[in-house]
């Protein structure tokens, strides 16, 4: 009987893509229980995603030729699969405090039992729906419209979240979701590109291998950066109740007029407390700890560095860090360390985000900088 099908490179990779998405799927899944670790939404997405292969499995091995009860499997997951991908950003950003947007899935909910109610109907009443201009409106083309809607407002969701992180961290690696934000972009242009092949310019590939290539892709992505990714916690939204002490620092209200004269008086202590105890040193430092050191709330001192110093609290500490880096490399010490070392010493966790930020405040990299000061 398997003679009758067509095996063919397609199929071979839609069926690695197959497995491996499945079991990648179900692992982050069970992943999704622990602490820290929202992935159940993100395995149910890539669960999904890779059921859809065992369609065109189907049709293109010519399975469901010989088997006519697998023709139309329920695994159109257009409805579903961008929602789900939404939710598990938003559990994991640090927006997660917010009500879950669980109501993004109800058309998808809605399209997988319609999908389930078709299946179980005689093969030749499929074969009239399949064939129908309805059936490829409501299940193929408003899905994609509908997914091509939640991707752009998803992108939108990891925006805000960069913006948050930047004015809270001050080592944001990792932090950003920067790998969700491009494979989000990804999926949008593999399932714009694929909507035009199919329904505007059907000749202009006649190889589909490219798309069971894409497919691949995006299952190693996100199966990767799935298991890797931890939760990003708001620490601004999320304040903890301050344990007593002997001598409290009253952190005062945030709700009072944020004028320019108070906000220069906020950014004064805040220039004032990093210059005295030099605390940008280290590399886990956030907005918390510098508010909880002057007594005032972290979002004001947020919208006081935004305002005052037109920067990000991300940027304002490198900058501190990099004038250290600069300090270190003049003086005396500086043959006693390497460059890496200096990075380190001055709060940076990698050599690669020091390297970036000296180079995005002097023009040029520590490298050669250190060079230019021995010619001298």
């Amino acid at each position: 009987m398997i003679n009758n099908f067509d095996i063919n490179a397609q199929v071979l990779l839609d069926g690695i893509g197959l497995v491996q998405g499945v079991t990648i799927g179900i692992l982050l899944m069970i992943m999704g229980l622990r602490k820290f670790r929202n992935t159940f939404y993100l395995g149910l997405f890539l669960l999904l995603y890779a059921l859809e292969l065992a369609t065109w499995i189907s049709t293109n091995s010519k399975i469901s030729e010989s088997y006519p009860n697998l023709f139309l499997l329920p695994f159109n997951f257009s409805w579903i699969l961008f929602p789900l991908f939404y939710i598990y950003t938003q559990q994991v950003s640090v927006f997660s405090n917010r009500k879950i947007k669980y109501w993004l899935l109800y058309p998808g909910i809605v399209s997988i039992v319609a999908q389930l109610v078709i299946f179980w109907l005689p093969f030749e009443l499929k074969v009239k729906i399949d064939d129908s201009l309805w059936h490829v409106l409501i299940f193929w083309m408003l899905g994609n419209y509908y997914s091509w809607i939640v991707g752009i407002w998803n992108l939108r969701l990891l925006y805000k979240h960069r913006i948050e992180v930047r004015n809270t961290y001050s080592y944001i690696t990792s932090k950003e979701l920067r790998w969700a934000r491009f494979f989000l972009i990804y999926l949008l242009i593999t399932s714009v590109f694929g909507h035009l092949i199919a329904y505007v310019f059907p000749t202009m590939v006649p190889d589909n291998t490219i798309f069971s290539v894409m497919d691949l892709i995006a299952i190693y992505w996100v199966s990767y950066f799935g298991i890797t990714q931890r939760n990003v916690r708001s620490l601004i939204t999320h304040i903890p109740p301050k344990e007593p002490s002997n001598n409290p620092i009253p952190i005062k209200d945030h709700a009072a007029e944020l004028i320019p004269e108070k906000l220069e008086e906020v950014m004064k202590a805040v220039d004032k407390h990093i210059n005295n105890s030099e605390s940008f040193m280290n590399s886990d430092l956030t907005i918390m700890d510098i508010a909880e050191s002057i007594g005032e709330h972290p979002r004001r001192v947020s919208e006081a560095i935004n305002t005052v110093e037109k920067q990000n609290f991300n940027s304002y500490i490198n900058e501190y860090r990099i004038k250290k880096a600069i300090s270190l490399l003049n003086s005396e010490d500086a043959l006693n360390w390497s460059i890496e070392g200096i990075g380190i010493e001055v709060g940076f966790k990698s050599k690669s985000a020091f390297y970036s930020s000296f180079k995005k405040f002097t023009g040029t990299t520590p490298t050669r900088f250190n060079e230019l000061i021995r010619m001298d």
